[in-house]
Order: C-alpha cells, then sequence, then structure tokens
C-alpha cells in the first residue's frame, strides 16, 4: 500500500483507469472506499507453490476479459505469477516489474538465488520496464539475468520516497514523543531503539533479539520498541511470543510490542535510535524515514541499506 496507492492517486488524476489484483489482507477496503476496483486474487509468497497455477489462470482470465494495457508487479512471487499470466492473456500488454527487493545478495541461500536467475532470465527479458530500488539489484539483472540495460531503471528513494508528514517540527516531534512513551510507560531517562517493518525471519529478527540481549546485559535502561507484523503467507513469521522466548527471561520485560501501527511516524519520533537488521533489504524505508524524523540508525551491511 505504502508503494503503490500514491502511484494509482497519479494515474487517475493523469486519467488512467487503475484496479488492483492482490490476494486477502490489510488494506483492501481502504482501496474500495477509495473507489478502486479491487480483484482478490491469492498468491502465495513462495514462487514454486503449486496453488499459484490457480492464480495464473485467474489473471489470466482478468487481463484477456479487462483489456488491461498495463500490468504493473510489485513483489518476486506476484512478479512472476503476473508476468506468466500476462504472457498468455490475449492482447499485448505493457509488464513493469518494481523489484523491491531481488532475492540475489546476502541472506539468501544457493539455490534460491538459482532459481530467482533462471526465472528472471526467463520473463526479465520479455518485461517493458524493470524497476530497481537500488543500483546493486540494477546490476545483478543485467549480469545474471541477462536482461537489456534499457530495460532497467533505479527509483530514487526506495521508489515511494518518504511521507511530507515525517518532516516534523521540533514541537510536534517532542510532543509525539512524550506522548508515544506514556503510552507504552517508557521513562524520560531510557535509551529506546525501534524496529519498524514486517515481523519476518528474513528482517534479522533472531539477529536483533541476540544483539538486544547483549546491550541489556551492558545497561538497564535500554528498550526495544516493535513495530509491525508479519503479512499473511510470509515464510518464518515472528508473533510477539516468539520474539519474547528468544529474548529469553529478564530481557523480554524490555521489549513494548506495538504491533501494527499507522501513522508511523510518532514511534519514529519516540524513538531514540532506528534498528534495520534485514539478512536482505531492498530499500530501507524505515532509515530514510529515520533521517526524516533526524533519528540516528544501526542497520545491516545489505544492499538495501547501502542504496
Amino acid at each position: 500500500m505504502k508503494f503503490v496507492a500514491p502511484l494509482a492517486r497519479a494515474l487517475l488524476e493523469q486519467g488512467h483507469e487503475v484496479e488492483f489484483a492482490t490476494g486477502p489482507g490489510r488494506g483492501i477496503e481502504e482501496l474500495e472506499s477509495d473507489g478502486y476496483t479491487v480483484h482478490q486474487v491469492p498468491i502465495s509468497r513462495n514462487v514454486l507453490d503449486w496453488r499459484n497455477q490457480r492464480a495464473i489462470s485467474t489473471l489470466r482470465r482478468l487481463i484477456k476479459q479487462r483489456e488491461f494495457d498495463l500490468v504493473h508487479a510489485h513483489t518476486p512471487a506476484a512478479a512472476t505469477i503476473a508476468r506468466l499470466a500476462a504472457r498468455g492473456g490475449g492482447a499485448p500488454v505493457l509488464r513493469f516489474y518494481t523489484m523491491h527487493g531481488s532475492l540475489w545478495g546476502t541472506g539468501v541461500a544457493r539455490g534460491r538465488q538459482t532459481l530467482y536467475t533462471w526465472l528472471e532470465r526467463l520473463l526479465g527479458r520479455g518485461t517493458d520496464v524493470i524497476f530497481t530500488v537500488n543500483p546493486e539489484d540494477a546490476e545483478d539483472c543485467t549480469a545474471r539475468a541477462r536482461v537489456p540495460k534499457s530495460r532497467i531503471v533505479t527509483l530514487p528513494a526506495g521508489g515511494a520516497g518518504v511521507d511530507p508528514r515525517f518532516f516534523l517540527d521540533e514541537s510536534s516531534a517532542r510532543l509525539m514523543r512524550h506522548e508515544v512513551r506514556e503510552e507504552f510507560g517508557l521513562e524520560p531517562h531510557d535509551t529506546v531503539i525501534a524496529y519498524i517493518g514486517r515481523t519476518v525471519a528474513a528482517k534479522g529478527m533472531g539477529v536483533l533479539a541476540r544483539a538486544f540481549r547483549r546491550l541489556c546485559q551492558q545497561q538497564s535502561h535500554v528498550k526495544l520498541l516493535m513495530v509491525g507484523e508479519p503479512l499473511r503467507g510470509d515464510r518464518r513469521p515472528y508473533s510477539e511470543q516468539r520474539f519474547r522466548r528468544e529474548l529469553g527471561a529478564g530481557v523480554a520485560e524490555h521489549l513494548c510490542w506495538a504491533g501494527y501501527r499507522d501513522p508511523v511516524w510518532p514511534l519514529v519520533a519516540a524513538a531514540d535510535i532506528i534498528a534495520l537488521p534485514s539478512l536482505r533489504e531492498g530499500f530501507g524505508m524505515s532509515l530514510a524515514e529515520a533521517a526524516a524524523v533526524g533519528r540516528p540508525v544501526v542497520a545491516s551491511q545489505t544492499r538495501g541499506a547501502r542504496a
């Protein structure tokens, strides 16, 4: 939603018709209330899941019936399914793919990288435009998947930019900081480290738990504010209970679990440090948002954090 909704609004303002095809989950009611037509098409985030065959068939019929001029796909699994469907959907259709985070780079098993390379060699050269959110993914598209450079565009700021509301004036930031800290029972002298994003293994939840345990051995007035939740179909999701177990006794009491929040900038304002321990990352949006609020960051050495 964060990436796609502003794009959809801009296309509408230019006189285009926009429809969504997405799996069940958060945000559908909001899209429908804004007047968009939403087609619910369950898609597994596992590219090899046999149930995705049904999604390909459904999308193929939809593309043929609605006579779309352009299909814009996001995420590796959805992009694979959508581009396969568009190839057999009848009339020629432009195929765009925004690669928010590839399966190349650190934190990805060699077998998955090989599969991803093979899929992009098959589909990438038939994609009219591939948008990447960091230059290293663009380089891999050419070197590994052999996609012509002329079809690759690297987007600045993750392709979404930062919501202007993150640029808080000093008095607003102080007020939000006070309100959020009061909500979670945080003391003024507490050092608050915030993680903002999906709570899944690929985002480095295990790394964060181990690092925070070590930090708690050195400092008593440190708190960890977790903001986010897993998406439907995420591999190896983390619940609050699982994360507390990994923190262990004596450390879990330093955890404040906020879950999904919208808007998120008050929680960024409440933090002293923003952490992004991802094992792989396309573009660290939480890092850009932290910079907008003037908060320092600690991030893992991934291509999305370096972008």
